[in-house]
């Protein structure tokens, strides 16, 4: 009678640990599988895997063996490792014999192939681990239940130890050890092959010495005593597990774990990678995952972490049954996935009502290549490198194609340092910028100052750049100045328009660059020339329709025909205008103006159709740029719809870090969280710094942390670049106003004073004429002999010598008495400047060793030396300045790399 218990039987997968594309699995039957190719190269052929086992896209497998014995009950498998040899199987069995098979695949050299060792009859139980000797291949180690009578594990020979078959009796194997116990797993130890660690009775792990017996290497105890597995790369590192926990052990410090993992589910298989230091892999029951270890050693007294990720070798929802390390394949696995229950209940019930009572298992196999966590890193010119496996780095430049696709912020930023962007003036930044945003908000500054210095735009002393908010009074949360209600006639045409006027009205025009006399057609014409040169042709007719000139408008359009024939369409059709809002040119226009791709076009006809005075169609035309849109509603929006639309924008703009929102609030130290949220959403800190030290008061940049560290950051990076001139010129813009203190300045050894003179002290430098020596410089002229001081003009100790010439050092004075010539009338006079104060009598010393001499001295010795001038002392001082051996990259530099 069939029993069916409901229970799916084990599956595994082993890789042959000396055949590379060679594996096997084993449940109720044994297969044998070889791995091929199946990678098409170009202009080659499709392989044919039809008759595979499909593993991967790039690889499948073959069926070269398979073993369906249904009286072998198989408990475990072991590869037989010697190189060069056939794929043969030492299999466990459940009465504890161990069986040798080759499938047919052996040479008939094989002795071995067919043959059988193991207890005798009396002693049989079941074998519950197997393991071959990695560096001696003849021994084998099997691990077996409890016998009051008998060894649990036994080491055969199977080179000397006579084999079980018909006609010969079984004799002892070549090493036994522990009588009465349970072997539950084993592994040998790859340094020392003649060491076996043994997890026995589920209480300890034993490391067990097969010369002798009496003597255990090692031993603790644990409950973690199963899946034994030592590392390959050092096999000081065991590993075991128990129910839901993983436990890492030091050979070397057995007595306690050195740490213990804590699963979610119950263990079923781990195994160290053989190809990859410290990377462990487990699998727990009825999960999808192979969960990875990366066993973090530390120096210190520190406890050693695990860094843990899962993979998903399997397909679908399929739990994993087992998976297997490729031997030499970096981080490649194989797993192998359950079928269903469902499937499988059906499946039994369908053999037992056939009778046919042999049961195959078909796992679903997968091949898989474990990435790598990456130590990536990026260069501050640009270059990435990071890992791709152990013997290789994969490097991307700039310069290659596949970077553009980064949109890395820094190459836009170093691309516009070279140009020169943000040393020169607004007009010129904005034309050294590809963003349209960042182009408008340097064009409206530029407009913004020439009407604030012309006095068309009044200030504020916070704010020198006022916005659309600040001259309408809207900043404060006040109402703006009530302003004038005026019915317009169109110019050339009958019918009139309802505007509003008003001084704040007018100041805002003016920050718009609207702000001409929109009654002098000169001034009129003057714009549209101007617009119709620049070839916005649309743009032009907008705003001639917006200020009601409609001659001007179909003019305009009808230039623009040139260069674009539909607009004379266009123009035809506005020549057919009528301020009667019954018309059906009206009614025609409004239906199809959403056909025009032109912005201004459709906010000129949704001008000339609008049936309300709020304009919406024109006001939220996004295609037609902010300043454009504002100006329209100063003059044809009321008083509340203008204020409720302009801070209804305004909030928008902030929200979104857009910095065209100064236009609108004005730009003033207020603005940071503004300049912050933009810096976020772009990494743009070069536009942020430049636009605080251009519009921001130094005195205040230079009190506000958050400035200076934008501006700290950018000139970093500027430092990183090795761009030193440029950062030289912002620095030269950053101190403009406020110069720094001086925190660098020479002290005497003895009385720790300063050395270097002011004019305060001409009368004491008179009493030490004794101490002066005069120095003359070659270059110049008699008339600029200066003097030097030899010693401390406070405790007149003389100064450090000159590792060079060995004369005393000496510094020159901010001011310094010149001897008396023809033409001066006293010899009190006094000289300032470069030539009182020659670099080639400088200070210069290695802030190491601190030895040194005259500037121009050391220079000249470190052009044929590396090591100190002075003797006994091996500093290579000139080594230790990284910088000297580079210089500034130009704009011509950059140009020439690339």
């Amino acid at each position: 009678m069939f029993v069916f218990r409901g229970d799916i039987p084990k599956l595994e997968v082993q890789w042959s640990p000396v055949h590379k594309n060679k594996f096997i699995t084993w449940g109720p039957d044994i297969r044998v599988y070889e791995v091929i190719n199946t990678t098409v190269s170009e202009g080659s052929k499709s392989s044919d895997t039809s008759k595979g086992l499909v593993l991967s896209p790039n690889s499948a497998a073959n069926l070269l063996a398979t073993s369906s014995n249904q009286r072998r009950y198989v408990k475990c498998i072991d590869i037989y490792p010697k190189p060069e040899s056939e794929v043969m199987l030492a299999i466990g069995d459940a009465n504890g014999k161990v069986t040798f098979s080759t499938f047919g695949l052996a040479t008939v050299n094989n002795t071995l192939a067919g043959l059988e060792l193991g207890p005798s009859s009396r002693c049989s139980r079941q074998c519950n681990a197997i393991s071959w000797n990695p560096v001696n291949y003849n021994l084998l180690a099997c691990g077996l239940d409890r016998h009051r009578s008998d060894h649990c594990v036994q080491v055969w020979d199977v080179e000397k130890s006579p084999l079980i078959n018909a006609e010969l009796s079984p004799r002892k194997p070549f090493f036994d050890y522990g009588i009465g116990e349970t072997a539950i797993s084993l592994a040998w130890f790859n340094s020392s092959p003649h060491v076996l660690a043994v997890g026995c009775n589920s209480k300890n792990i034993r490391c067990i010495d097969i010369r002798d017996a009496s003597k255990l290497a090692n031993v603790t105890q644990t409950k973690a005593v199963y899946g034994i597995n030592i590392a390959v790369y050092n096999n000081n590192q065991i590993v075991s597990y128990c129910d839901n926990s993983i436990v890492l052990w030091d050979l070397r410090h057995l007595e306690k774990p050195v740490v213990t993992l804590t699963q979610s589910k119950r263990v079923s298989k781990v195994q160290w990678c053989p190809t990859r230091h410290n990377l462990l892999g487990s699998l727990q029951k009825d999960t999808m995952a192979v969960s990875l270890h990366d066993m973090q050693q530390s120096t210190d007294e520190a406890e050693p972490s695990a860094l843990e990720r899962t993979v998903h070798p399997g397909q679908g929802n399929i739990h994993l049954a087992s998976f297997s390390w490729h031997p030499t394949y970096e981080n490649r696995l194989l797993a192998i996935s359950q079928t269903g229950n469902i499937c499988w209940i059906l499946l039994i019930i369908l053999l037992y009502v056939l009778h046919l009572f042999y049961i195959t298992i078909l796992g679903v196999l997968n091949d898989y290549f474990v990435f790598e966590r990456m130590t990536l890193n990026w260069s501050t010119n640009s270059s990435i490198a990071w890992t791709f496996g152990k013997f290789n780095l994969k490097y991307i430049s700039d310069k290659d194609l596949v970077y553009s696709s980064f949109e890395d912020i820094s190459t836009i930023i170093k691309m516009r340092a070279f140009s020169q962007y943000g040393i020169k003036d607004f007009a010129e930044n904005a034309k050294l910028v590809d963003d349209p945003i960042i182009k408008n908000v340097w064009n409206w500054l530029d407009l913004n100052r020439k009407v604030t210095r012309a006095g068309i735009v009044p200030t504020t002393p916070n704010i020198q750049f006022p916005g659309i908010k600040t001259v309408l009074g809207l900043d404060s949360g006040s109402s703006m100045p009530k302003s004038e209600l005026k019915h317009v006639q169109w110019v050339d045409i009958q019918g009139t328009v309802k505007t509003y006027r008003s001084l704040a009205r007018d100041n805002a025009l003016f920050l718009c660059d609207w702000g001409f006399d929109r009654n002098n057609a000169l001034h009129i014409s003057a714009l549209l020339r101007k617009l119709e040169n620049e070839n916005a042709h649309t743009r032009a007719a907008s705003i001639a329709i917006f200020n009601l000139r409609m001659r001007d408008a179909i003019e305009t359009l009808n230039k623009g025909a040139i260069h674009q024939p539909s607009l004379s369409m266009i123009a035809m059709a506005l020549s057919g205008y009528s301020p009667d809002k019954s018309s059906m040119w009206r009614e025609l226009c409004s239906k199809t103006r959403e056909k025009l791709t032109d912005p201004y076009l459709r906010a000129a006809f949704a001008f000339l159709t609008s049936e309300t005075e709020s304009h919406d169609a024109v006001l939220n035309e996004v295609g037609i740029p902010l300043e454009d849109r504002i100006a329209f509603a100063s003059i044809f929006l009321s008083d509340i719809k203008l204020t409720e639309y302009i801070n209804t924008i305004t909030d928008k703009l902030l929200n979104q870090g857009n910095l065209m929102a100064f236009f609108l609030t004005g730009l003033s130290s207020d603005g940071v969280p503004l300049l912050q949220r933009y810096l976020d959403n772009t990494g743009d800190i070069q536009t942020v710094s430049i636009l605080v030290l251009k519009t921001i008061p130094r005195e205040i940049v230079h009190e506000n942390a958050v400035m200076m560290s934008w501006i700290n950051s950018y000139r970093e990076m500027l430092n990183q670049w090795r761009m030193w001139h440029i950062r030289a010129k912002f620095d030269i813009a950053l101190k403009a106003v406020k110069p720094p203190p001086k925190n660098v300045f020479l002290s005497c050894n003895y009385c720790g004073k300063k050395i270097c003179l002011t004019a305060d002290r001409k009368e004491k430098e008179n009493e030490n004429k004794k101490n002066v020596l005069r120095v003359k410089d070659p270059t110049e002229n008699e008339s600029n002999n200066f003097f030097k001081f030899t010693s401390c003009p406070n405790c007149q100790s003389p100064l450090p010598q000159c590792a060079i010439c060995l004369e005393h050092l000496g510094t020159a004075g901010a001011k310094l008495p010149l001897t008396k010539t023809s033409g001066q009338q006293s010899n009190n006079a006094y000289v300032t400047g470069q030539d009182a104060n020659n670099f080639s009598y400088w200070f210069s010393s290695c802030t190491t060793c601190n030895h040194g001499g005259h500037s121009n001295h050391i220079n000249d010795w470190f052009k044929n030396h590396l090591e100190c001038p002075v003797a006994d002392c091996d500093c290579r001082c000139y080594s230790l300045d990284s910088t000297s051996r580079y210089c500034s990259v130009t704009a011509e530099d950059q140009l020439k790399n690339e």
